[in-house]
């Protein structure tokens, strides 16, 4: 559901930045998901195309921003509770989009970015050096499966390494609990290039 109406708020983004008289930057209002979670679609321009900020009302008056830029990705936005968990857009130093990220978003955050501790989940499971994937692997797909696992796909250009093109994890809730914990505890903070917004991830030391 979450992934329909985030979908259908981009396409209409585009339908209407198609039409002259629309101006630039125009957003759409909020727009709930689900369990306190909602999204405003904005409209970047003509040559950049719609963009999708993910917001955490609750019982708050207004929507606080939790993540500025979910992405295109297409993949669902999976939640528990008061939790979302999310294969979003996270920009780099200079600002550039394109690089994928496994978020988790407790409430109004801060968010923390996942991506290398479920990795290193994938190569236990896998039996697969943890240090050579973090340099090669970046998350590429999340989803579901209807007994609540949660898969996570990690995708690495190795010709020397093909174990890594399509490396997987399977996780459930109470794995990415433990992981949130442990980012909380030792994670150090960041502040996404051009925004306000702040996450903890953890420092492997690569």
């Amino acid at each position: 559901m979450a992934r329909l109406i985030v979908t259908s708020l981009i396409g209409l983004v585009l339908w209407t930045s198609c039409k002259p008289s629309q101006p630039t930057f125009k957003k759409i209002s909020f727009s709930p998901t689900q369990n306190g979670f909602g999204v405003v679609v904005q409209n970047l321009g003509v040559d950049t195309g719609p963009g999708a900020q993910l917001y955490y009302k609750g019982t708050n008056n207004s929507p606080i921003l939790v993540w500025p830029y979910i992405g295109t990705w297409g993949d669902p936005i999976i939640y528990s509770n008061d939790i979302a968990l999310l294969l979003a857009d996270k920009p780099d130093e200079a600002g550039r989009l394109g690089h994928g990220a496994l978020i988790c978003i407790q409430g109004t955050g801060p968010a923390l970015e996942i991506s290398a501790d479920v990795l290193k989940t994938a190569c236990d499971q896998n039996l697969i050096d943890f240090r050579k994937a973090l340099r090669i692997c970046s998350p590429a797909s999340l989803n579901q499966d209807h007994d609540g696992t949660i898969i996570v796909y990690y995708g690495g250009n190795s010709p020397n390494n093909p174990e890594f093109r399509k490396l997987k994890a399977r996780i459930m809730w109470r794995d990415v609990f433990e992981i949130m914990q442990s980012v909380r505890r030792s994670g150090k903070t960041h502040k996404i290039t051009n925004t306000d917004v702040v996450y903890l991830e953890q420092d492997y030391g690569l």
